[in-house]
């Protein structure tokens, strides 16, 4: 992958960076200065390297090299013989300059190229990242909608296998929907119609216990229970042996209540 704002690596603002070159362009000079009566007539632009270096390994190649310039100006009137002039060069203070420059002009451009060659590392890195985690995100929706796809197939299988023994079902807060079965077991000739018609085919105690679980929230999908529940024939009383089951069908709750096996 390529890189196009390499260039881009420094963390700082122009006027930070222009403020840090400075300072470090002026410890220098104050600290070859403060030395001057010591290590006189050495090393006169060695400390102008090291804040030449750092200027590029903070701030870029370009203040760096505009230090440079500053640098090669200071050191020579400052700390050249003949002292604060800029009198005819010898050939030694040509040497010396040639060397200072060249060294650090050659070691600003190494820098330069480290730190776009990390920059561009680590934003490779970082799209990768991204990408991993994308495809991560898009793994984890495909499980679940292949979970939630084959619990849907799981339920309909369930509902479609054993359909005539279902006695209703109430599909998330909706009303309760009876089954043929229902009549059978209510020997009911007429179709039902109203919730108060079907509910007095009920018990009133059971009925009671059958709202109250069809208004519970589902703690456990699949979840089964078996009761007795007395039906109402006529003048009669027909107790069956009933059981619900309670599914978690596309995010809402599904409650099925059917004839349970002998």
């Amino acid at each position: 992958m390529r890189i196009q704002n390499s260039r881009s690596w420094v963390k700082y603002s122009f006027l930070d960076a222009v403020l840090g070159s400075f300072t470090l362009l002026f410890s220098a000079f104050i600290l070859r200065y403060l030395l001057q009566p010591v290590i006189e007539p050495y090393a006169p632009f060695h400390f102008f390297i090291v804040a030449c270096l750092f200027i590029a390994y903070l701030y870029g190649y370009e203040l760096a090299l505009l230090a440079v310039l500053v640098s090669a100006f200071l050191g020579s009137f400052f700390f050249v013989k003949p002292y604060f002039t800029l009198g005819p060069a010898s050939v030694s203070d040509v040497i010396q300059f040639l060397n200072f420059t060249s060294v650090t002009v050659i070691a600003i451009l190494i820098i330069e190229r480290l730190q776009r060659t990390i920059y561009g590392r680590e934003i490779v890195l970082k799209i990768m990242g991204s990408r991993h985690k994308i495809s991560l995100y898009r793994e984890n929706d495909r499980i679940y909608f292949a979970k939630s796809n084959n619990e849907v197939w799981a339920v309909l299988d369930e509902i479609l296998t054993d359909f005539d023994d279902i006695i209703l079902f109430q599909y998330g807060s909706g009303d309760v929907k009876l089954e043929p079965l229902f009549m059978a077991l209510t020997l009911s000739s007429q179709p039902i119609l109203s919730e108060q018609e079907w509910q007095s085919l009920i018990h009133p105690e059971d009925m009671s216990l059958l709202l109250l679980k069809l208004s519970q929230p589902i703690a456990k999908s699949r979840q089964m229970e078996e009761f007795a529940l007395r039906f109402t024939q006529h003048e009669n009383v027909a107790t069956y042996k009933v059981g619900l089951e309670s599914f978690l069908f596309l995010g809402k709750p599904l409650k099925i209540l059917r004839l349970a096996a002998s």
